[in-house]
């Protein structure tokens, strides 16, 4: 029920930068030959005769909100991924999956025709209540402007841990400053949103600051991230989510794990820098034994 009271407010508040009837799309979006095997066979071929970036990303959303259902029993299994590739291989395998699934697919499917796309990580908060555990969506660029897109929640619900598999066209092409109102992301620079909505505001559904500008350039620091190393991108991301308040059990860990990528990565920096020692040392004996060779 709280997800549809939910639903309700943000289909009465939602203000599309794009009105426009996909009913046509969508039917030619239900089903794709079983032959396809991967995002990017599924995704051209859903947009085989599409050229609007939003009518690529509509196809895309209709079709995994349909054909990938929720596997509740991977919900607290706490299985780790080495990389998206894997959680991908997973889906397309099973056609089935967790939020991450969800949003993997649906970023690898938009990227794969030319749609910008991003991966986001943080949780929700439903009529006022907090999600107990993370949660992934996605946003993506179409004409300079951010929207944001949650295929999980349009793609069914859940009843007393039972998994309704009920399409809910609710969460396509959501403006920031709607979407803040039930996903946070940990970072808030993927909130796109020049005043950003601090964690403890988020908890207390306070979005008085949506009604004020900030210099906070969100933009600046995406197109950083394509320059910066990950242990570069980790300890800024940290400094963010700090700055914007560690106020419950679901920050902590991120923090956390984000520490582990940090502790990890200087680690490995510094077991390449002593092997490059080496490997330099080696090459100078190396030559140096040549040259006394030669000069013998």
């Amino acid at each position: 029920m709280k997800r549809y009271i939910l639903a309700l407010i943000i289909l009465l508040n939602i203000v599309l930068a794009y009105s426009e009837d996909y009913t046509q799309i969508d039917k030619q979006s239900e089903t794709v030959p079983a032959n396809l095997k991967t995002p990017s066979e599924i995704a051209h071929y859903l947009t085989q005769n599409l050229t609007l970036p939003t009518d690529k990303t509509r196809a895309i959303y209709y079709w995994i909100s349909h054909n990938i259902r929720y596997d509740i029993k991977k919900l607290n299994s706490g299985k780790t991924y080495n990389n998206p590739q894997e959680i991908l291989d997973e889906v397309m395998q099973y056609r089935q999956g967790v939020c991450q699934h969800y949003a993997e697919l649906f970023h690898a499917c938009c990227e794969s025709v030319g749609v910008e796309s991003y991966v986001i990580s943080g949780y929700t908060n439903q009529t006022g209540e907090l999600g107990n555990l993370s949660h992934a969506w996605n946003a993506v660029l179409i004409n300079g402007k951010f929207y944001e897109v949650d295929v999980t929640w349009a793609a069914g619900h859940l009843i007393n841990r039972k998994y309704i598999h009920e399409f809910a066209d609710l969460y396509f092409l959501i403006s920031p400053s709607e979407f803040i109102k039930s996903h946070i992301p940990y970072d808030p620079i993927w909130q796109f949103l020049n005043n950003p909505i601090t964690h403890k505001d988020f908890q207390k559904s306070n979005f008085s600051k949506l009604k004020t500008s900030s210099n906070f350039n969100f933009n600046d620091s995406i197109k950083l991230l394509s320059h910066l190393n990950l242990l570069e991108k980790t300890i800024r991301e940290n400094n963010r989510i700090r700055h914007s308040g560690i106020t419950n059990d679901q920050l902590q860990k991120q923090v956390a794990f984000n520490q582990q990528i940090i502790i990890t990565e200087k680690l490995n920096t510094a077991v390449n820098l002593y092997n490059k020692g080496v490997e330099d040392y080696n090459v100078y004996i190396f030559n140096k034994n040549n040259y006394q060779k030669v000069g013998a």
